[in-house]
């Protein structure tokens, strides 16, 4: 039975159901009604490794101009995958067409007595070349639609897709997850940003839309080696026009594109697009561009009011062809050219000799950007006058692969270890830790300012920042023989004790290890902390949000129990009602896995606050 669904502040309802595919995988389908008297049904089909879902806004947005929308997640998307259909997943050799058919499976659920001239479908990204296929066979599809930020009908982008994702399948799983292509393609689609941070940069420029992407463990999977082979099988194929194919008299296309749109260049591609639709027999092809879009246009709808500019065009009449320049378009070879100039390229007609392209390989650890290079170096090759050939591409590709994914997972191990690294300075600088890399006999290589700073409160001189021989004599005056002795057994872990007082803390990292075996190398840490001040409970609260996961007003209200606050007293701290307060602690006993106040207050003593606070 069909159910509805009601978004936060969502006045339309989207009402859900399920159709099944002819071997059975059930597709999650999805519609809302038109706002008053309705001009026709519209098909809004999902880009890459999304579901209809992240359509919702632009879904409501078309229904509120009149339209009935209907839109499903395709199988291995959104709601629509599960056993027999992995989510971010094709099956090499199958997969595209399979795509192909729930597609016309649900749009002739969604325009079943639906007159030809009342449909319209909006086909964003890898909606554009299903529809395209779909086409082939079903030329009477719509008298309307539109194509937003659609793969292009470029050949050289192509070869370049198909002979990595070639290359891809004789190396990875076909059903395992391929960082390596994702990062690539995303790479390789975002280079013109100047502004990206993130892969998922060339969808928006505007960090919300991006985030709720990313917190959607259904909207941005990474995709299989299978999925991106079938993908861009799927794009290369559909853009192969059946001749003996005309579509229906009267079919008008729109195609919108973003001013900083990364899958049609920003508009460049768009021009041999419009050829290709004239050539089936479109009556009309107009283009739109869109201040501000990027390839995830039709998810912006709050900012750029997608649904209003495609029913603004519905209104009008389309009955002649729109005038095409030939000259208004540019090929990817001044694509790639303009790319590789802009990263300070001038040589573009260079040729790599094989140890070169491994040693290109392996700078891609330390500079990303050097993927991008490569990748555009092969476009731009490709579109030479004397053009490298998909078999020598492919050669390439097999010897290179190897290389590739070695210094793409250490890439990936020395961003990991980056970002940690940042992470946990920031956590150590605000609570101001001492911190010193010590060899097993207590000899300092490394000491930063926080550890300058518990030496002089624990009475010495301030040692010059670089004389670490005489921090090495400090360390080892508190550091006696039992001390010694009892580091080094198991991991180390000991307190250090000065005056009954603990003041530090010893351990053996895993990651000293190697550099351990060396005779006077690096073989622990040393942790000292400034005992003259006490942290406010900003400081402390940041703190238990960091070791047990709670929300800001959570550790407040942990904060106020360890200051012998009660519930009343925390409420009217918080400006809380006493029952948000006793959820907040509920919570925290649940969070922190103790049963009440007293294990609530013996557990933090016990842990980082009670170590860092000295409570």
């Amino acid at each position: 039975m069909p159910y509805v669904r009601h978004a936060q502040k969502a006045e339309i309802p989207i009402t859900e159901d399920q159709i099944f595919a002819l071997d059975g995988v059930a597709l999650a389908r999805r519609k809302i009604a038109a706002v008053g008297t309705a001009r026709g049904t519209a098909f809004l089909i999902h880009g890459t490794a999304q579901h209809s879902l992240n359509l919702a806004e632009t879904m409501r947005g078309l229904a509120k101009h009149g339209w009935n929308v209907c839109a499903a997640d395709l199988r291995g998307h959104g709601h629509s995958s599960g056993p027999r259909a992995p989510l971010g997943h094709m099956e090499i050799g199958a997969g595209w067409e399979k795509l192909v058919a729930d597609l016309i499976l649900s749009m002739k659920t969604a325009f079943e007595d639906v007159p030809w001239q009342d449909r319209l479908i909006v086909a964003p990204n890898i909606g554009s070349p299903l529809v395209l296929e779909v086409l082939k066979t079903w030329p009477d599809l719509a008298s309307k639609i539109v194509m937003i930020a659609p793969p292009p009908n470029q050949p050289v982008i192509m070869k370049l897709a198909r002979g990595i994702s070639r290359a891809r399948a004789q190396f990875n799983p076909e059903d395992s997850p391929d960082d390596l292509t994702m990062h690539q393609l995303y790479s390789f689609l975002g280079a013109h940003l100047t502004d990206r941070d993130h892969l998922i940069d060339v969808m928006s420029s505007d960090r919300a839309i991006t985030d709720v992407l990313l917190a959607d463990p259904l909207a941005w999977p990474t995709p299989t080696t299978g999925y991106f082979y079938e993908m861009f099988r799927g794009i290369d194929n559909a853009w192969k026009r059946d001749k003996a194919v005309q579509l229906a008299k009267g079919t008008a296309f729109l195609i919108m594109y973003g001013s900083d749109d990364p899958m049609t260049a920003s508009g460049a591609f768009v021009v041999p697009m419009k050829k290709h639709f004239a050539k089936m027999g479109a009556t009309q092809v107009d283009s739109l561009c869109v201040e501000g879009g990027r390839a995830g246009m039709v998810i912006d709808e709050k900012r750029l009011q997608i649904s209003t500019l495609i029913s603004d065009w519905c209104g009008k009449t389309h009955d002649s062809h729109e005038t095409i320049s030939a000259d208004t378009s540019i090929d990817m070879a001044d694509v790639s050219s303009d790319i590789l100039r802009r990263l300070g390229h001038e040589d573009l007609d260079r040729i790599f000799t094989p140890e070169e392209l491994v040693a290109f390989c392996y700078t891609h650890i330390e500079d990303d950007d050097r993927w991008v290079e490569l990748l555009y170096r092969w476009t731009h090759a490709m579109a030479a006058d004397t053009p490298l050939s998909v078999a020598q591409f492919d050669s390439v590709l097999r010897a290179l692969m190897p290389h590739m994914e070695r210094s793409y997972a250490l890439n990936k191990k020395l961003m990991s270890s980056a970002a940690l690294g940042a992470i946990f300075q920031n956590v150590i600088d605000r609570f101001q830790i001492g911190i010193a890399v010590v060899s097993a006999n207590f000899e300092v290589s490394y000491a930063n300012d926080s550890f300058f700073d518990a030496v002089v409160e624990l009475g010495h001189p301030r040692p010059a920042p670089v004389d670490l021989n005489a921090l090495t004599r400090i360390a080892q005056s508190y550091c006696d023989a039992s001390f010694r002795a009892a580091c080094r057994k198991g991991s180390g872990e000991q307190l250090l004790i000065v005056d009954s007082e603990a003041v530090g803390f010893h351990f053996r990292p895993a990651a000293l290890r190697q550099t351990a075996l060396e005779r006077g190398g690096p073989a622990a840490v040393l942790i000292l902390r400034p005992t003259g001040h006490d942290m406010d409970n900003s400081n402390r609260a940041e703190l238990l949000q960091l070791a047990y996961g709670l929300t800001r007003k959570e550790s407040l209200a942990a904060v106020g129990i360890l200051d012998g606050l009660s519930p009343d007293a925390i409420s009217t701290l918080l400006g809380v009602s006493i029952h948000t307060t006793r959820t907040h602690l509920k919570r925290i006993y649940e969070k922190v896995g103790v049963k009440g106040q007293t294990d609530l207050v013996a557990r933090l003593l016990k842990g980082p606050l009670g170590l860092i606070t000295r409570r």
